[in-house]
């Protein structure tokens, strides 16, 4: 879990202050931004595909140690570009998308092998610790964008990545026999022959996924930097809401497996927030919005995520036979969302205007009451 766990300060200062560095340094225009995800997203579903036999034949661990070397090389890359990453956004794009690829190709199988109990207690730890640490380091991030270099901030997250490859070094290879080689073809055929409702709707949850937790995201950092202008309060508020989400995992994650009451609750409380930034783009409505949702949004998602790795606990002869492809398909549809998201917003950065922005928001919303219908779905069908 250590591993996992540095990631989320990771996946946190890329996702977060890049995109933030990456729409100042290009006076606000989010064009660059777009590209950059586009060229990502596409290059992790391109990298799931081709690492599928080689993950079938038992190398989870080695490539999941690659993943974590190719996140010190590219953290490594952008301290060194400082304010030159401007202009290589398109392969840094790229490269982002095959270390992401690599490293959660190989960690989702990880964690579907190691963890005794992922379906509720491994996502409810992962998710109260990960933000415990995003308490800390936003702040600090924040603070020390601001007060000296992004390039620097960089090289003290590069530390952290090597941490990070450090306590990769302590996972052991399962030894568990697979009977079938890698299939990808026979397992789309078998989903086809075996019309598994539960699995076609877990798929279904992992496209609006995509929008949900991704899209969303970056409209929101946009929205952040857009009416506070600076990093240390991108940090503050990040360190603000990040308790707020310690807080409802704590309560809630329990309660919630099964629990469509409080499925349902959370997807009305997100789009009321959500709709409120329709009405005004403030600093008061973004840090409604982002309290609201730091309570609320991080159950749907927690939601989804254990559903990821819980969705076939009963499935013996996918756990035994089709883990890997199973994996790639998951992949390849919470992929295929994000790609078209953010073609959406690089679509309407050249129009430039507020509306269309509100626009989006909408079209986000409504992906929100899918994404939760879905889940109240899948669960009645346990």
């Amino acid at each position: 879990m250590g591993a996992l766990l540095i990631n989320n300060i990771l996946y946190m200062f890329i996702n977060t202050f890049m995109v933030a560095y990456f729409y100042t340094l290009t006076n606000y225009d989010y064009t660059i931004i777009s590209v950059f995800y586009i060229m990502s997203f596409i290059c992790i579903a391109l990298s799931t595909l081709v690492l599928g036999k080689t993950l079938k034949n038992r190398m989870q661990v080695p490539i999941f140690r690659l993943g974590i070397f190719l996140y010190c090389i590219y953290i490594l890359l952008i301290a060194l570009l400082k304010e030159q990453i401007v202009y290589h956004y398109i392969w840094l794009g790229g490269f982002y998308g095959i270390v992401q690829g690599v490293l959660w190709a190989a960690g989702h199988l990880l964690v579907n092998e190691y963890a005794d109990d992922v379906s509720n207690k491994f996502v409810s730890y992962k998710s109260m610790i990960g933000n415990f640490l995003q308490i800390i380091f936003p702040f600090i991030f924040g603070t020390s964008i601001e007060l000296t270099s992004f390039s620097n901030v960089a090289t003290m997250v590069l530390i952290l990545s090597a941490i990070q490859f450090s306590f990769s070094l302590l996972i052991k290879e399962k030894d568990i026999h697979k009977n079938k080689p890698y299939n990808l073809k026979e397992f789309t055929n078998y989903l086809k022959e075996s019309k598994n409702e539960k699995l076609n709707i877990f798929y279904k949850i992992m496209f609006y996924e995509g929008i949900v937790n991704y899209l969303l995201d970056t409209l929101i950092i946009i929205m952040i930097v857009m009416t506070f202008k600076t990093n240390i309060s991108l940090g503050i508020l990040t360190t603000i809401f990040s308790c707020c989400s310690i807080l409802s995992v704590y309560i809630f994650q329990r309660r919630l497996k099964n629990n469509n009451k409080i499925l349902i609750v959370s997807t009305v409380m997100t789009v009321l927030s959500v709709v409120l930034l329709l009405f005004d783009i403030s600093k008061t409505s973004v840090i409604i919005y982002n309290l609201i949702t730091s309570v609320f949004l991080i159950l749907l998602i927690n939601n989804a995520e254990e559903k990821r790795y819980n969705v076939i606990e009963n499935e013996k002869k996918i756990k035994q036979d089709y883990l890997v492809e199973h994996q790639v398909i998951a992949e390849l549809y919470l992929n295929a969302s994000r790609i078209i998201g953010f073609f959406i917003l690089f679509g309407i950065s050249f129009l430039n205007t507020i509306l269309y922005f509100k626009i989006l928001l909408v079209f986000v919303t409504l992906a929100i009451i899918r994404y939760a219908g879905l889940m109240v779905k899948l669960n009645k069908t346990n």
